[in-house]
C-alpha cells in the first residue's frame, strides 16, 4: 500500500475534487502512463469506485472553451493531447467550498487525471493548436441531467487565459450561477 500511496497526490481546494498524479515512464520509444488505478486512486479516497459507465472523447481546436457544465454524475477527466486550462466550479449548495473554483493546467506538460464529483461544474479552454480530452462518467448521459453556468460569470471572475474564447451557442446562453441557484445566494458570504 505504501508504494501506491507514494505514486500520486491529491491536492485541490474544492471538497471531493481529486487530482491524481502518477509517474510517467519515458524512454527513447515514447512513454507509458497509468492514468488511474480504480481501486487505490479513487476507491481509497472516495469510498466508492471511479466512474466508468460511459467514456467520452472530445476534440477541440485552439481557443475553444467548453462549459461550465454542472452534471448529476461524477467524471474522471484526462487530457490526452495538447494543453488545456481546466476549471472546476463547486455548484453544490451544501458544500463548504460552494461557489469557489479551481483552475488546473492539464495536458502534455502535466499528465494528471482529475476526479470531479456530481454537482461540480467542469469546463476547459484549449491553449494548444488542439486538444483531445477523454472523460468517464458514472452514469449514462440523459436529457436534463446537467445545466450550464456562464463562462464569464462576474461573481466567479475566473481568470481565463483568453478573453474571447470560441463557444457553442448553448454555452453562450448559460446564465450566471446566481440565476441557477437564487435561493442559495446567501450561502456565498459564509464560504468565500
Amino acid at each position: 500500500m505504501a508504494e501506491i500511496a507514494s505514486a500520486y497526490s491529491t491536492s485541490t481546494t474544492l471538497q471531493g475534487v481529486t487530482l491524481v498524479e502518477r509517474p510517467l515512464h519515458e524512454d527513447g520509444r515514447g512513454f507509458f502512463h497509468e492514468v488511474e488505478r480504480r481501486d487505490s486512486d479513487l476507491s481509497g479516497h472516495l469510498g466508492a469506485p471511479g466512474p466508468h459507465a460511459q467514456w467520452n472523447h472530445s476534440r477541440s481546436t485552439h481557443g475553444v472553451l467548453r462549459g461550465i457544465h454542472v452534471a448529476q454524475w461524477s467524471k474522471c477527466i484526462y487530457v490526452v493531447r495538447g494543453e488545456a486550462q481546466v476549471v472546476i466550479v463547486d455548484a453544490r449548495a451544501d458544500s463548504p467550498t460552494f461557489w469557489r473554483y479551481e483552475s488546473f493546467l492539464l495536458g502534455e506538460s502535466h499528465r494528471a487525471m482529475l476526479f470531479v464529483p456530481p454537482g461540480c461544474g467542469n469546463s476547459f479552454l484549449v491553449l494548444s493548436d488542439w486538444v483531445d480530452l477523454i472523460y468517464s462518467v458514472d452514469a449514462e448521459w440523459f436529457a436534463g441531467g446537467e445545466y450550464g453556468i456562464a463562462w464569464d460569470d462576474p461573481d466567479l471572475a475566473i481568470p481565463w487565459r483568453s478573453r474571447a474564447p470560441l463557444l457553442s451557442e448553448k454555452d453562450q446562453a448559460n446564465p450566471p450561477l446566481r440565476h441557477r441557484l437564487p435561493d442559495k445566494i446567501g450561502l456565498r458570504a459564509s464560504v468565500r
